[in-house]
C-alpha cells in the first residue's frame, strides 16, 4: 500500500504536464481564470447594492400549554419583501435564518380566546430574526391571528333550521340526525350561553319520498364543531285512513251514579302513516262523558269528548258525535 500512492502521484502529475502541452487546453484555462475574475468583479459590485427580495417564513405557535387546543391556527406562511444589501439578502436565502417566524404563545396568552399580532408589535417581531439593517418593505398579512380554546369542549344537541312539511297525502314519520350532538370548542364566553346548534337553513315542502342529506354545520370564528357535518334524515310514508272502536266512559261522576250510553262505543277515524298504522290502538284514545254535560243538558242526547289521541294522528273523527245515555242510582247499602 504505502508503494501505490507515489505512484498515483506522479502518474497525476505526468497527467496535468501532458494536458497543459495541449493548447486548447491554455485556451480552455485562461477562459476559466478570465470567467472567475468576471464574476468576481460582477459579485462585488453587485452585491453591494441596496435590492429588495421576498421570503416566505413558515409561521409556528410554540409553548402551548396542556388543556389548550388551538381551534384556528396562525396562517402557513407570510410573505415578506425585505430591503438590503445583495450580500445580506443572499446569506438570508444560503444560511436559511429567515424560513420560520416562531411566536410564543406564553408572550399573547389571555383569557379572550383570541390574540391578534399587529403594527409595531408585528414589526417587533419580525425584526427579532433579521439584522439592524434589513428593511421590511411589504407584508401579505398586516395582522397575525390565532384562536385557543379549553381542550375538553362541550356538548350540545344539535336541531334542524328551516321547513319540513310532506305532502298532502304523505306524513312526515320521523326526522332525525346523526349524530344528535356535537362536541364545541370555543372560549368560555362563547359556550356559555350555547344551547344548542342549528344546520344550515333548509327547505323541504311537498315530500313524497324520504330525504337523507350531509349538512356543514356553520361556524363562526374561533369555534369549532366536532364533528363538523351531520346528517339528516327525514323519513316521509304515505297517509291512510284507520278506524278502531272506543268504548265510551263517564268523567267526575258522583260515588253511586253510573253512566250508560246508547251506543257503548263510538268510532274513531284518523289519518295515520303507514309506517305508524299498527301502533295505534283503541289505547290512545278516550270518548268520555263529563258529569258537568249532562248536568246543563236535560235533552238526552250528550256530546262526546276526545280527550287523549296519539300525536301521529290527523284528521280525527268521532261517529256518532252524539250518544244517548241513562244514569243508574246506586242504592246505598
Amino acid at each position: 500500500m504505502p508503494k501505490r500512492q507515489p505512484r498515483q502521484l506522479e502518474a497525476t502529475k505526468r497527467f496535468i504536464r501532458n494536458f497543459l502541452r495541449i493548447n486548447n487546453s491554455r485556451e480552455f484555462l485562461v477562459f476559466l481564470f478570465f470567467l472567475l475574475v468576471a464574476f468576481i468583479f460582477w459579485y462585488l459590485t453587485t452585491m453591494t447594492g441596496e435590492y429588495e427580495m421576498t421570503y416566505s417564513p413558515k409561521l409556528r405557535l410554540k409553548n402551548v400549554p396542556d388543556g389548550v387546543l388551538v381551534v384556528e391556527p396562525l396562517p402557513e406562511q407570510l410573505d415578506i419583501v425585505l430591503k438590503d444589501k445583495g450580500d445580506k439578502l443572499v446569506e438570508y436565502k444560503a444560511r436559511g435564518k429567515f424560513k420560520e417566524l416562531v411566536i410564543d404563545y406564553r408572550h399573547y396568552a389571555n383569557t379572550q380566546g383570541h390574540t391578534a399580532i399587529y403594527g409595531k408589535e408585528l414589526d417587533k417581531l419580525i425584526a427579532s430574526h433579521l439584522s439592524s439593517s434589513t428593511q421590511v418593505v411589504s407584508m401579505s398579512l398586516d395582522t397575525l391571528q390565532y384562536y385557543v380554546a379549553p381542550s375538553h369542549g362541550m356538548k350540545v344537541p344539535v336541531r334542524v333550521k328551516g321547513r319540513i312539511e310532506a305532502d298532502g297525502q304523505y306524513g312526515i314519520h320521523r326526522i332525525s340526525m346523526v349524530p344528535d350532538s356535537v362536541t364545541v370548542y370555543a372560549a368560555p364566553s362563547y359556550t356559555d350561553s350555547l344551547k344548542a346548534v342549528y344546520t344550515p337553513k333548509v327547505h323541504y315542502v311537498g315530500l313524497t319520498d324520504s330525504v337523507s342529506e350531509t349538512l356543514t354545520l356553520s361556524t363562526c370564528r374561533g369555534v369549532k364543531y366536532v364533528p363538523s357535518e351531520v346528517q339528516l334524515h327525514v323519513a316521509v310514508s304515505p297517509y291512510v285512513t284507520k278506524s278502531i272502536e272506543v268504548p265510551i266512559s263517564g268523567y267526575l261522576f258522583p260515588y253511586g251514579v253510573s253512566l250508560k250510553t246508547f251506543p257503548s262505543k263510538a268510532k274513531v277515524s284518523f289519518r295515520i302513516s303507514l309506517e305508524d298504522y299498527a301502533k295505534v290502538t283503541e289505547k290512545d284514545f278516550a270518548l268520555q262523558v263529563h258529569y258537568a254535560q249532562i248536568q246543563d243538558n236535560p235533552s238526552g242526547k250528550v256530546a262526546l269528548r276526545l280527550e287523549t289521541h296519539s300525536n301521529n294522528v290527523y284528521n280525527i273523527k268521532v261517529e256518532p258525535a252524539e250518544v244517548d245515555y241513562l244514569l243508574e242510582v246506586n242504592a246505598f247499602q
